[in-house]
């Protein structure tokens, strides 16, 4: 806050309506006329205000005041001509909107975030059928809101012209309970919620801070006094002139001593203002990094504060740890169990089906074998056999002259007739198979192709049998066996072995995979891991070894 004493506010009348509000705008528009009347009126009272001997103590006190440069300049406070303080900010001048009354041009702009109000502008519009209005606004605040800092209306001010101008009681408790009582509704937002022209909106929130005597922001670029050079050189000029009548100033004094003197103050005020511009800019800046690098690390240290959090826990942990681990030892016991249960129960139910199936189609494919074979034995005897071709050559001549044929006449007829009857009664597992000789003993090596097949398929054959003995003698150690002695060779074929000889019967064998885990860092917890993974290996080892002496064992 400033040195001095706070002067209250310069009196003045309360402003008087010209006209009452439309009922279509929530508020009267700005108006010139009463207003130049009411500033007139408060800048006569401001006049004798600093006629008065407290306004010359407080001149006085202005003038010795010190400003600390801690508190001065952006991110600081800043004292107004009215010893009012506010935020400090570069490039902003504060000023009271009552008597300065300035241009829109002249006030200070900024981006404003309005992800509250986009959802109840969604709202509002989807309920008013207004799509095109909200797909606008929301265009123009995709990348910010850009207004005028102080061109607005806070939310009770919207709150009490909405009483004032007939809104339902529950229009006004959706702004309420939407918002909170200090959100700020700049012009745009009041133009897009209630349809109104933005100019309209602009000059009520305008006229609505100039009636408070609103200190707000304006553009120092834009009201500052332009023009210091010349100013200084024009002076210059005028004291020259006045110089020159006076005596003992001659031409070295005020060409030399004078002229010289005003280029000084001019080259001192525009590196001032250059050097002071760039030095609270760099100090805004420096500030800025160091309370971003206090965050950083104030939240670099909540997260190493997080890991902990549970330490306190940990004691708890230890004492239920033996009996939780009993428990859920037991219990995964059991779903394995149960697991390999319904696995097994699964595959061999499959292998079941699979052999079904396989029965099913030797049988459908029976009566088309038949066909298959009577056809391939007609085709394989007919070129031999002369007495055949002379019955069909006699055949086909009488049916060219038009006669009937008798049943015993046609050799194709007679030839299917007599494969047919020689099945009758046949038993085609005592049959030996013959590809080329008669129906029967085709049919016999096609049934008996498929029994191969079928044996090869689901049933473990003698050669395997023998070759899993081979490989459990030369693995024998004493009572049991020894796998370690085997070839990597012979290993791995007792492996292949082990696991076709399960797939043909249907046992379905259980997937315990034992992953090794991985390193890290801490050299002491890679002992740890280190043992832990020896005794994975152990155990896998272990359990193939009983794996491979069962699965021996039934040989």
């Amino acid at each position: 806050s400033s040195l001095g004493p706070v002067r209250p506010p310069p009196p003045r009348t309360p402003p008087q309506p010209a006209q009452p509000p439309p009922a279509h705008l929530p508020g009267a528009m700005l108006s010139r006329g009463p207003l130049a009347a009411h500033t007139a009126a408060a800048r006569i009272a401001l006049r004798a205000a600093r006629g008065s001997p407290l306004a010359a103590r407080v001149a006085a006190r202005d003038f010795w005041n010190v400003s600390l440069p801690v508190l001065g300049g952006p991110g600081g406070a800043h004292t107004t001509k009215y010893n009012i303080v506010r935020p400090g900010k570069d490039g902003v001048e504060w000023d009271d909107f009552l008597l300065a009354l300035p241009e829109r041009d002249h006030l200070a702009s900024f981006s404003k975030e309005v992800p509250l109000f986009i959802r109840y502008l969604k709202v509002v519009t989807d309920k008013e059928n207004r799509n095109e209005a909200f797909m606008a606004f929301l265009e123009r605040a995709k990348n910010g809101l850009v207004v005028e800092s102080d061109a607005y209306i806070t939310a009770e001010e919207l709150l009490a012209v909405m009483w004032k101008n007939g809104y339902s009681e529950s229009e006004r408790n959706a702004i309420q309970f939407t918002f909170p009582g200090d959100y700020k509704f700049h012009y745009p937002e009041l133009s897009v919620m209630f349809d109104l022209p933005e100019e309209d909106t602009y000059k009520y929130c305008m006229r609505t801070r100039i009636e408070s005597s609103h200190i707000g922001e304006l553009d120092w670029s834009k009201v500052k006094r332009q023009g210091f050079v010349r100013d200084h050189w024009l002076m210059f000029g005028v004291g020259l002139v006045i110089f020159k009548y006076f005596p003992f100033f001659n031409y070295y004094f005020g060409v030399k001593v004078f002229g010289t003197s005003m280029w000084c103050y001019t080259m001192w005020t525009g590196l001032n203002r250059f050097i002071s511009k760039t030095c609270r800019r760099n100090e805004y800046m420096a500030a800025q990094k160091t309370a971003q690098e206090v965050m950083d690390g104030e939240d670099a240290l909540v997260t190493s504060m997080r890991r902990f959090a549970n330490d306190a826990k940990c004691v708890e942990y230890l004492n239920t740890f033996k009996e939780d681990t009993d428990t859920k030892i037991a219990q995964y016991r059991a779903s394995l169990a149960l697991k390999m249960k319904d696995e097994l129960s699964e595959r061999a139910v499959k292998q079941l089906q699979a052999i079904a199936a396989f029965e099913a189609g030797m049988g459908a494919a029976l009566q088309e074998l038949v066909v298959r074979e009577a056809a391939s034995s007609f085709k394989d005897q007919f070129p031999t056999d002369t007495r055949m071709q002379d019955a069909a050559f006699s055949a086909a001549v009488k049916s060219l002259g038009g006669a009937q044929l008798a049943v015993g006449e046609d050799p194709v007829a007679a030839h299917f007739e007599n494969a047919f009857k020689t099945l009758q009664g046949v038993d085609l597992s005592k049959v030996k198979g013959n590809e080329k000789g008669t129906l029967a003993e085709r049919v016999a090596a096609a049934q008996q192709a498929k029994d191969a097949e079928f044996k090869n398929t689901f049933m473990v054959s003698a050669a395997e049998a023998q070759e899993v003995r081979s490989l459990a003698s030369k693995a024998k150690s004493g009572e049991g066996y020894d796998f370690s002695k085997l070839p990597a060779d012979a290993a791995e074929r007792l492996d292949a072995l082990y696991t076709s000889i399960n797939a043909k019967v249907g046992y379905a064998m259980p997937d315990l995979k034992m992953t090794p885990i991985p390193k890290t860092p801490d050299e002491a917890a890679n002992k740890y891991i280190e043992e832990v993974n020896a005794r994975l290996a152990a155990a896998q080892a272990q359990l193939r070894h009983a794996r491979l002496s069962a699965f021996v064992s039934a040989f």
